[in-house]
């Protein structure tokens, strides 16, 4: 399957956040500036898209109708950000409350010259009535893109490569076991806890430990299930495409943008 024969079967929808979108809304000619992906570390991926800063996004919308004349607004990026972090609720573990994981890793990612964007011009989301500041997602279960993955990759035929898993693929027929997005009661992930005491754990101690850990385990297991095992995002912008799959939505801030001396 190629790129075009992808596009033509994704089915587009508006960036799930939507103050992130509206934010973007305010930036006039939107590039992607930096893409900068670690391996080695909690951030796995930061995105910057650059534009023209207008606080009141009408003007955004007469400059276009302008075509760029008018007024010119300083330089202003959204910087995006998908950081796996630790949180404690109620002093954590060791507190007596929970501490779970968010997990951010990306899966595949993808970039190429808004040049070279033909499939997602040809196949916009606007001609399927969606209508985004260039931040898309796309909403197909099974995903085209990890089917194609999958297909192309003999040494492995499952995704995530890690459990719960969402796709499995049957090499010899051809076929995909799909159990969705959402990741079900019995196929939640679990961690490994261990006593750290300097002595054995009392049987009292051993129940209050096992308690503690079987709470912990439900917290996770919440967390992984109101969220998708994965998002396929898409930017689209006046210098580069970039196309990811990852495991959830990045934070996002404001990043000032030196003046060219």
């Amino acid at each position: 399957m190629g790129r075009r024969e992808r596009f033509l079967q994704y089915e587009w929808a508006a960036w799930p956040d939507e103050e992130l979108r509206e934010a973007a809304g305010h930036l006039f000619m939107p590039a992607v500036t930096r893409v900068e992906q670690r391996l080695d570390g909690l951030t796995a991926l930061v995105i910057e898209l650059e534009g023209e800063y207008f606080a009141d996004a009408a003007q955004v919308r007469a400059k276009y109708e302008a075509h760029g004349g008018g007024t010119d607004g300083p330089k202003r990026a959204l910087r995006l950000t998908w950081e796996s972090r630790w949180e404690e609720r109620d002093g954590g573990l060791n507190g007596g409350g929970v501490t779970v994981h968010h997990s951010e890793r990306i899966f595949f990612l993808q970039t190429y010259d808004e040049f070279y964007a033909g499939p997602f011009g040809t196949f916009h989301p606007h001609r399927q009535g969606v209508s985004s500041p260039g931040l898309y997602e796309v909403t197909n279960d099974p995903d085209p893109w990890i089917l194609e993955i999958l297909r192309e990759n003999n040494n492995t035929d499952t995704f995530p490569p890690y459990a719960p898993k969402v796709l499995e693929y049957d090499r010899r027929s051809d076929t995909f076991n799909n159990r969705g997005r959402f990741a079900s009661e019995e196929t939640v992930s679990s961690s490994d806890y261990f006593w750290t005491g300097p002595q054995p754990p009392t049987p009292e101690q051993q129940a209050e430990f096992d308690a503690a850990v079987k709470r912990n385990q439900q917290a996770q297991a919440a967390l992984e299930r109101a969220r998708p095992r994965y998002r396929h995002l898409f930017i689209a912008s006046n210098s580069v495409m970039v196309e990811l799959l990852c495991e959830g939505l990045p934070r996002w801030e404001w990043a000032e943008v030196a003046e060219k001396g």
